[in-house]
């Protein structure tokens, strides 16, 4: 078949036409970020909307939105596949644990008891973490636990404060860094690990004394575990809210303080980073979301330029008859 006269000049018009509305072959048009689909959500994320963001964009995202309303937020990620930092922002400083602590009581007779704790002091410690039962946690107090779990999870900032006595706990000194290696090597740790992580994957919404825990790692829903810490409510002085757990990806630690008392800011809050950090994406689920926006994009420009060319096509050379 023949290119007559009448094809050439169609073609040489669906080549200006294609010019003047401004479609480029494929592979010149990028994506913009803002148009890049999510990729799939793992269970343990469900609720949770994806980002492209980089684990420590999603920790200084989070502490930023804290600074804006008055709270310091500390935050540190660890890998749960590696152990490694993955991200840090105020990760060093020291703050008091209130009842973070005790996952260092449990870690300390864990170890004591060489995993195989007494039937009565196992269903104690399981119900101190789920319900953070301070009751329980005074009576198996002792100064010992902090320093003991600290040498031995190697936690340089980890240590009894100033005010820990005898009879007194909850002033311990913690970082968030510290904190998110602490539940890595604890989970690795055989005589700790599986009691532990039972425990905290069992929080309930509320605890002993009637405290709301549904926030920050506790927020979650699908593969998660946390211990949550505050400060008691009969207070106008400055306050500390915390939350220690993980999502599918990450260990995590987010401590908080603030000048005045802002429970319900300061659970919401926590709540925000935890979202981020349980939203973050994988680097390869972040190229399977942006090859399929670009074949999407491949797809939507072919059908817009064949409807072009037809057109065209049909104006400058009528069918015959």
């Amino acid at each position: 078949m023949t290119c007559g006269p009448g094809r050439v000049l169609a073609l040489t018009a669906v080549c200006a036409v294609l010019g003047v509305v401004g479609l480029t072959p494929v592979s010149a048009a990028p994506v913009p970020a803002a148009a890049v689909p999510a990729a799939p959500v793992s269970a343990a994320a469900d609720s949770v909307a994806p980002n492209i963001l980089t684990p420590q964009q999603a920790v200084d995202e989070g502490a930023a939105t804290a600074a804006s309303d008055g709270i310091d937020q500390y935050v540190a990620l660890v890998d749960r596949s590696t152990g490694k930092l993955m991200a840090s922002t105020g990760g060093d400083t020291q703050v008091v644990s209130e009842s973070i602590v005790k996952l260092f009581t449990v870690a300390y007779y864990l170890v004591r008891y060489h995993g195989d704790l007494p039937s009565q002091m196992a269903t104690d410690l399981h119900e101190m973490i789920v319900h953070s039962d301070d009751r329980i946690e005074s009576q198996y107090w002792t100064t010992a636990a902090v320093p003991r779990v600290a040498q031995r999870y190697s936690l340089a900032h980890t240590a009894n404060g100033a005010k820990t006595g005898p009879h007194d706990w909850g002033w311990e000194y913690i970082t968030a860094a510290d904190e998110a290696m602490f539940l890595y090597r604890a989970s690795q740790d055989p005589m700790v690990g599986p009691f532990l992580m039972a425990a905290m994957s069992d929080v309930a919404p509320a605890g002993a004394d009637g405290f709301d825990q549904d926030f920050g790692f506790n927020s979650l829903d699908g593969d998660h575990g946390s211990k949550q810490g505050w400060t008691d409510l009969d207070t106008s002085q400055a306050i500390n809210i915390h939350s220690v757990g993980w999502t599918d990806r990450y260990f995590g630690a987010i401590l908080e303080t603030s000048p005045t008392p802002q429970y319900s800011q300061m659970r919401h809050d926590s709540t925000i980073t935890v979202d981020l950090i349980a939203g973050l994406q994988s680097n390869a689920e972040i190229q399977a979301a942006e090859g399929t926006a670009l074949s999407s994009a491949a797809a939507d420009l072919a059908m817009r330029v064949g409807a072009v060319i037809r057109h065209v096509l049909g104006v400058i050379v009528p069918p015959a008859g």
